[in-house]
C-alpha cells in the first residue's frame, strides 16, 4: 500500500519514490508508487497535479483497492524505477486554504447556531459546505464569516496527530467518526478538532481570508458557498474594477451607486412603458408598411421581415394583424424567434408548418393553427429561411 506522505506534511512538495505498478486504461496511463506526496480526490477535496519523473501528472485518484493512481498521458517509467515527484505548489496551496477554511467555517456555524456540516465541496470555482438547516439568514452567515476570519487573523497553529483509543477520549471532535482504529486528527488551535485525511495550512494565517459569496437551498438543507485566500482576492479585485467602472460612468461614489442605479431602474420602467404605449399607437402604421411588402408564394400571400424595435408580444400582434390584412401568412423574426401567423381564411396550419420548417432549418418550436414560433433562429440566416419558406408555402 502506498505511503501517503501528505498525511504527515502538507507542505511537502518534492519527494523520491519507487514505481511498484503501472498500467493504462482507455484514456491514460497510471503509476503506483511506494510513497507519494500527491493527494488523490477524496473527501470533497480535489486532487493534486504536478510532475513525476518529468512527466505531467494530470489527475490523481484512489483505486477500488485503495492504491493511489497517478494519471498521465504517457508512461512515467518502469516498475522498480525511482522517480522524482514535484507537486504543483499553487494548486496544493489553494486546496490547503479551502480545506482549512472549511474546518473553521463549519465549526463557526456549530458554535454559533448548532448548524452541522453534512457534506463538503472544495471545487475549482468555489468551496461550499452543506448545512443541516433549511434556512440560513444573511445575518447568521455574516456572523459565522466574522468569527471565522477572526480565527484566521489570530494565526492559530494547525496541528496533525494520529490518535486512537483512550487518546481520543478528551478530544472534542466536531463530528464523531464512523470507523475505529487510529485516526488522523487535524486541530485548528483550540477552535476545531476533526478527523480528516486532507491537506491543510500550517497555520490559520495561511488561509488569508474567508468570504461567503452566497447560499442556496439544497435537499432541504442550505449550501453555503465561499472563496478563500488568493481566489477571494481575485474576486474582490474583479468586483472592485466593476464598481470603479460603474462609478465613473454614473459620476458618483461607490457608496451612492445603489441609490443611483435604483433610480435608473425606476426611470427605465417608466420610459419603457411610455415607449410601449407609443409603439401600440403606431402599430397600424407598421402594419400598413409591411402589407405593402407582401409577396405571393404559390396561392398564398406572404410577408417576411426582421423586426428589431418591438417586444415579442407586440411582434406577435403585428404578425397576426399583417396576416389578417393580406389574408395570408406572415413570418417575423425577432430576437432569435421566428413568429408565424396566418389569417383565419388561410388554409395553412401555422403549428404544423413550423414543424416542417424547423426540421429543415434545425430549429425547434410549436404553436396552434393560427400562431406559432420557432426558437434559435439566426438573423444572418434569414435569406436561407426565406428560401425554405418560399418552397414549403408554394407546396401548400
Amino acid at each position: 500500500m502506498t505511503e501517503r506522505l501528505y498525511y504527515h506534511d502538507s507542505a511537502l512538495l518534492e519527494f523520491d519514490a519507487r514505481i511498484v505498478a503501472t498500467g493504462n486504461n482507455d484514456k491514460s496511463y497510471y503509476t503506483v508508487l511506494d510513497c507519494t506526496a500527491f493527494y488523490p480526490t477524496s473527501g470533497g477535496q480535489l486532487y493534486d497535479t504536478g510532475e513525476l519523473g518529468g512527466i505531467e501528472i494530470e489527475e490523481v485518484i484512489e483505486s477500488d483497492d485503495g492504491e493511489i493512481w497517478h494519471l498521465s498521458c504517457e508512461p512515467t517509467g518502469e516498475v522498480g524505477q525511482i522517480l522524482h515527484g514535484v507537486v504543483n505548489h499553487q494548486r496544493r496551496m489553494a486546496n490547503c486554504q479551502k480545506h482549512t477554511a472549511q474546518h473553521i467555517l463549519s465549526q463557526a456555524f456549530v458554535r454559533l447556531f448548532g448548524f452541522e456540516t453534512v457534506s463538503v465541496h472544495l471545487g475549482e470555482e468555489y468551496a461550499a459546505i452543506e448545512l443541516n438547516e433549511l434556512s440560513v439568514t444573511n445575518k447568521q452567515w455574516r456572523k459565522a464569516e466574522d468569527v471565522s476570519n477572526n480565527i484566521v487573523f489570530e494565526n492559530h497553529r494547525v496541528v496533525v496527530k494520529f490518535l486512537e483509543g483512550e487518546e481520543l477520549t478528551d478530544i472534542p471532535l466536531r463530528k464523531k467518526p464512523n470507523r475505529e482504529g487510529p485516526l488522523r486528527i487535524v486541530n485548528v488551535g483550540d477552535f476545531d478538532y476533526s478527523a480528516c485525511g486532507g491537506t491543510h495550512c500550517r497555520s490559520t494565517a495561511e488561509v488569508g481570508i474567508i468570504k461567503i459569496i452566497g447560499t442556496e437551498k439544497m435537499r432541504g438543507h442550505t449550501l453555503v458557498k465561499f472563496l478563500v485566500g488568493v481566489q477571494a482576492l481575485k474576486d474582490y479585485n474583479r468586483h472592485f474594477e466593476i464598481t470603479a467602472c460603474l462609478s465613473r460612468e454614473m459620476t458618483c461614489s461607490a457608496d451612492d451607486l445603489v441609490e443611483k442605479v435604483g433610480k435608473l431602474i425606476v426611470d427605465n420602467k417608466k420610459f419603457r412603458g411610455q415607449v410601449g404605449q407609443l409603439q401600440k399607437e403606431l402599430l397600424p402604421i407598421r402594419v400598413q408598411a409591411l402589407v405593402n411588402t407582401a409577396r405571393q408564394f404559390g396561392k398564398h400571400n406572404v410577408i417576411l421581415a426582421v423586426i428589431h424595435d418591438l417586444d415579442s408580444k407586440l411582434t406577435s400582434s403585428l404578425a397576426i394583424q399583417v396576416a389578417t390584412q393580406i389574408n395570408g401568412v406572415s413570418f417575423l423574426l425577432i430576437d432569435g424567434r421566428l413568429i408565424v401567423a396566418k389569417a383565419p381564411e388561410c388554409g395553412l396550419h401555422a403549428g404544423k408548418f413550423v414543424k416542417q420548417l424547423g426540421a429543415e432549418c434545425g430549429l425547434k418550436g410549436g404553436g396552434n393553427e393560427h400562431l406559432a414560433q420557432l426558437g434559435g433562429a439566426d438573423e444572418s440566416f434569414f435569406e436561407q429561411y426565406e428560401t425554405v419558406i418560399e418552397r414549403l408555402v408554394a407546396n401548400e
